[in-house]
Formats: structure tokens, sequence, C-alpha cells
């Protein structure tokens, strides 16, 4: 059993090792925050490097201009203000 667990460690660490080489994945560019609820439908856009928000998925430059200028109920983060990135106000 002894060379087993020896195995098993050395396959763990080796695992190990291999994700901490591996670089992060970079994050979006835009990203479209959903509310609660079973239609979930789009609240907030923000941009990629914005942490306000949880409930999230990314998305394109064009959907959040779409969304934007499209359903008065999506509202542009005000911390990150995409709005003003995409050009749709002025800063």
């Amino acid at each position: 059993m002894a060379g087993a667990d020896e195995r098993i460690t050395a396959v763990r660490a080796a695992d190990v090792e291999k994700t901490r080489r591996r670089p992060a994945p970079e994050p979006p560019q835009w990203w479209i925050e959903y509310g609660i609820g079973v239609r979930r439908t789009p609240e907030r856009v923000h941009t990629g490097d914005c942490r306000m928000g949880s409930r999230g998925r990314p998305t394109t430059a064009q959907s959040v201009r779409e969304l934007l200028l499209t359903v008065p109920e999506v509202v542009a983060c005000p911390l990150c203000r995409p709005d003003s990135e995409l050009g749709l106000l002025d800063t």
C-alpha cells in the first residue's frame, strides 16, 4: 500500500504544479449582470475588470451597447461606467 500512496501523492503534486504554472484566463472585456428569479433578466452591464455584482456572463461590446440603448430597465454600472467607455456618454 505504501507504493500506491506514494504514487497518488506524486500525481497530486504534479497536478498542483501544472495548475500553478497555467496562467489565469483573461477576464472578459464586457459582462452582463442578471437578476435573481426564474426569468433572470439583464439588470446591469459592466466592463470586464469591474468587480461589482456577482451574477454575470461575458458578452460583447455590441451586446452591451444594444442593451443600454434599447432596454430601459438595464443600467450601466456607476463604478466602471461602460456607457462612457463605449462612447455613449461624454465623460
